[in-house]
């Protein structure tokens, strides 16, 4: 029973509360100057505006403009270059007609990365054009926002600007895309070219690449610890001793002192034929023998002992290149002759397609090419690497079905010599196409498709119909529209904000 009586107790005392409470704000009012107003009616639906120049884009969301009240603007500006936020710098809003200010207000720095908060109390009603200036240490930058109205009360404003019902859009803030890799690019029309898609080959020229051998039997010993596939070498660096010291066959220090004992005695025996020749004691026939076999003995001490040091001979690299082969262990017995080391130059390498037969009445129509390896990110194009087409088969091999086409192109030190690129052969030009990049292009199942932004935080979901696809970019048949922004990077990030369960809030608290 007494908890019955406290609980009743507590109910009246809430009752006087709320009452006294209910009147206090009933009896509040704000005032502006000498004016009295009654408390605000319902919240007036935001105005949003996305503008883009070539320096930045300016995404910004304000109250409608109304006479005597201050309105605050969030105005968030990126930097075109690479779609990150502006950290630094000042911005203004002014309220313009014609070339005369109606209003200004300027802030100092954004309130946060990327975000600038001016306000404006504009003082008349009209339309006028509203302007925002931004500078920073690398650029200014000034974005016009044109036909703004400014109303004269809070019910004309609403009137004019009734709450709009939520629709599909994806909401992705600038916040968010500010901390990932995005980018966007506006859908035009440009030349894309027919392609033949296939496979090819990375291959180095004949010629490109040298042997090293072994001059003599003996023990390898690798001069150094970092001798290695793709390391660089230079012409003339010594590579490997080859030491044959304790072996019975090929002992090489033996053989080098008894070359060099042989060398001495052609050598005393031709100087002592000189003087005999001249007082007649010996023909010429056997001078010149003796002079020939000194010929023979120094020529053979020479090859011998070039490169021969106490550790042995040593083995230095022809040219300056890259390591494509080791071809012995340190240590390894090997004999005169055996290959040690491949070295390759690569400055050019020829990538080399294969095409079904199907496709034969359009070779004479390539003109160039884009590849896609598997190691680097990016597709690439022929005409990165200076190349050009060397050939495409005129007859097919005996036993192949398929014919070769074959480009030559630089190599800048990314490709791998041996290693399968997708190919995509391009043909007769395409004009007036739309295309985006390929990169832009999302699938679930066979469904294509693309984020496009139709506001500076809200994106909506695509299905295009594709066309042609050159590797880098792709042909769009419909979906999309001249003019629009599509999101070139961090569409996948879009994509799991559209599955959240969460409902984002509209609008921005800063």
């Amino acid at each position: 029973m007494k908890y019955i009586y406290f609980s009743a107790i507590l109910l009246a005392g809430l009752l006087v509360l709320m009452s006294s409470c209910a009147h206090e704000h009933g009896e509040d009012s704000h005032s502006h100057g000498d004016e009295t107003h009654a408390p605000h009616g319902p919240e007036l639906e935001p105005l949003t505006f996305t503008v883009f120049t070539k320096k930045t884009e300016l995404f910004v969301e304000f109250s409608p403009l109304i006479v005597g009240r201050e309105s605050r603007f969030a105005a968030h500006f990126t930097e075109m270059t690479n779609f990150k936020a502006i950290e630094e710098g000042r911005a203004m809003v002014r309220l313009m007609e014609g070339n005369q200010k109606i209003a200004e207000h300027g802030v100092p720095k954004p309130s946060s990365p990327g975000i600038f908060l001016p306000v404006l109390s504009p003082t008349k009603a009209g339309e006028y054009n509203l302007q925002f200036l931004l500078f920073t240490d690398g650029f200014n930058d000034t974005i016009t926002i044109k036909n703004v109205k400014v109303y004269p009360n809070e019910k004309a404003a609403m009137a004019a600007n009734p709450i709009q019902p939520e629709g599909d859009a994806v909401s992705f803030t600038k916040e968010q895309s500010w901390k990932i890799d995005f980018a966007l690019q506006q859908v035009n029309r440009q030349s894309i070219r027919e392609v033949i898609h296939t496979s090819g080959e990375i291959q180095p020229i004949k010629g490109e690449a040298k042997m090293v051998v072994a001059k003599s039997n003996g023990i390898v010993f690798f001069k150094s610890k970092n001798l290695q596939e793709g390391r660089n070498v230079r012409s003339g660096e010594s590579l490997f001793n080859i030491n044959s010291k304790g072996l019975i066959k090929s002992d090489l220090a033996e053989k080098f002192q008894t070359t060099k004992a042989r060398v001495e005695q052609t050598k005393s025996d031709f100087e002592r034929a000189e003087g005999l020749l001249e007082q007649q004691i010996i023909g010429q026939k056997e001078y010149e023998q003796r002079k020939l076999d000194y010929s023979v003995a120094t020529a053979e001490f020479q090859t011998l002992t070039n490169n021969y040091s106490a550790n042995g001979q040593s083995v230095s690299a022809p040219m300056a290149g890259i390591v494509k082969n080791v071809l012995v262990t340190d240590g390894q017995f090997v004999e005169e002759g055996t290959p040690l080391l491949e070295i390759t130059r690569n400055r050019r390498l020829l990538l080399q397609g294969e095409v079904s037969q199907q496709y034969i009445p359009k070779l004479a129509s390539i003109k160039s090419a884009n590849f896609k390896t598997p190691y680097l990110p990016e597709t690439q194009s022929i005409s990165a690497y200076n190349g050009r087409l060397v050939s495409y088969g005129k007859m097919l091999e005996s036993g192949s079905s398929f014919v070769p086409v074959i480009f030559e192109l630089d190599n800048m030190g990314a490709l791998i010599p041996g290693s399968f690129v997708e190919l995509f052969l391009l043909t007769q030009p395409i004009n007036n196409a739309l295309a985006v990049p390929k990169s832009a292009l999302m699938q679930d199942y066979r469904l294509n498709y693309v984020y496009v932004q139709t506001e500076g935080e809200n994106f909506e979901k695509r299905e295009v119909q594709l066309g042609v696809d050159d590797g880098v970019n792709v042909q769009i048949l419909s979906g999309i529209s001249e003019g629009e922004w599509v999101v070139t990077e961090g569409a996948y990030q879009i994509k799991m904000a559209s599955m959240s369960s969460t409902i984002p809030a509209h609008g921005h608290e800063h």
